[in-house]
């Protein structure tokens, strides 16, 4: 377990340092979406999520059962996700819709390689787990 609350922290951090980077994106692109991607049903945890969080001590908040799955996610409030990153199941974290892939690849290269080494360093911990 010793191992898992390593991994869990590290993940901690690099979600940290990745939210910025993501937001920077989202805020230009998600408010004028007419396709919201963030659905109750993607909001449910994998098991590395739940081993991510029980190593880090944090349960879930609870899902609301009565919710339609293809319906907007409840931790949705008006200015996007009310979950700090480092706390979300990772799906919410990786998916990224064409009009914001676009945005990545029209700004900084540099901003966009930080951003995907991070995401490869997450991919790689969750991958030994």
């Amino acid at each position: 377990m010793k191992q898992d609350a390593a991994a869990a922290e590290k993940l901690k951090k690099i979600l940290i340092d990745l939210s910025p980077l993501i937001e920077e994106y989202s805020a230009g692109i998600c408010p004028d979406c007419r396709d919201l991607c963030c659905k109750q049903k993607r909001s449910l945890p994998d098991p590395n999520d739940i081993r991510y969080r029980t190593a880090l001590g944090t349960p879930f908040s609870e899902r609301d059962p009565s919710r339609d799955p293809d319906g907007p996610c409840q931790f949705m409030g008006q200015a996007g996700c009310e979950t700090p990153r480092w706390l979300r199941p990772w799906r919410c974290t990786w998916y990224f819709c064409d009009p914001l892939i676009e945005a990545m690849n029209a700004g900084p290269q540099k901003k966009a390689r930080r951003l995907s080494s991070l995401i490869q360093e997450i991919v790689d911990i969750r991958s030994n787990w």
